[in-house]
């Protein structure tokens, strides 16, 4: 086989997994219309789930996978909202799809990205006050993967308007991380990849701390039995 007869052949098979990883990381969900409303039974399961955690005068999270989006929670009250594309659900390596009564209580580990460290300037050079890394550390990444106390991984994937390059760089690690045989295998964990705008994937990043809780709605193993029938005399 000629040099040039092996390198179109890479170059082929590069377009192919290019186009394919495309597919899979820009897709948009397919299942908001399936979701079912809400029983009162399992709506109630939420607010009890939750009620532990308004009581704990700490803020958490609640990704709700059947709305598309993530609340900042304190005490019951939202202080923020921010609306998401979830790309992916797969759960133990099947595709999945969110269904109401589900719930899950996770607590984050790991903000799955090196820790910001401070270089300090050298004292014999000046420093513009501008781009001194003491006041003006890191910026957050935009790209990142948040484990879990339970083998449950969520990737955010934060979009930036910076052209081709950087869209393939992002799919480059989409297909590093999320197929079948990459890290973990994902057997026996649940993996959920989210999109949204690289300033709110900062400032998500910027909001977790060690420990915060997270209630995921749409997926887990609680789930709520259909209310019975009532015999109204």
């Amino acid at each position: 086989m000629s040099r040039k007869s092996a390198f179109a052949r890479a170059a082929l098979a590069g377009l192919l997994l290019g186009a394919i990883a495309t597919f899979v990381v820009l897709r948009r969900p397919v299942w908001r219309a399936r979701a079912a409303k809400p029983t009162l039974s399992q709506e109630t399961d939420l607010l009890e789930m939750e009620y532990t955690l308004a009581l704990s005068k700490k803020p958490y999270l609640i990704l709700n996978l059947l709305d598309s989006r993530l609340d900042y929670r304190l005490g019951g009250m939202t202080l923020k909202s921010l609306p998401l594309e979830v790309d992916s659900i797969r759960e133990r390596g099947r595709t999945s799809l969110p269904e109401p009564g589900r719930l899950t209580l996770l607590s984050v580990e790991d903000r799955g990205a090196p820790p910001e460290v401070i270089v300090p300037p050298d004292p014999d050079k000046p420093v513009d006050p501008l781009k001194d890394p003491k006041l003006f550390p890191p910026d957050p990444p935009t790209d990142y993967t948040l484990l879990f106390d339970r083998p449950f991984k969520l990737r955010v994937f934060g979009e930036r308007q910076e052209g081709w390059r950087s869209t393939m760089e992002g799919v480059g690690r989409a297909v590093v991380h999320w197929l079948p045989w990459g890290p973990g295998r994902g057997s026996s964990e649940t993996r959920i990849q989210v999109r949204v705008p690289a300033a709110e994937a900062q400032e998500i990043y910027r909001a977790l701390f060690r420990l915060e809780r997270v209630l995921v709605v749409g997926i887990g193993e609680k789930e709520s039995t259909p209310p019975s029938e009532v015999n109204v005399k």
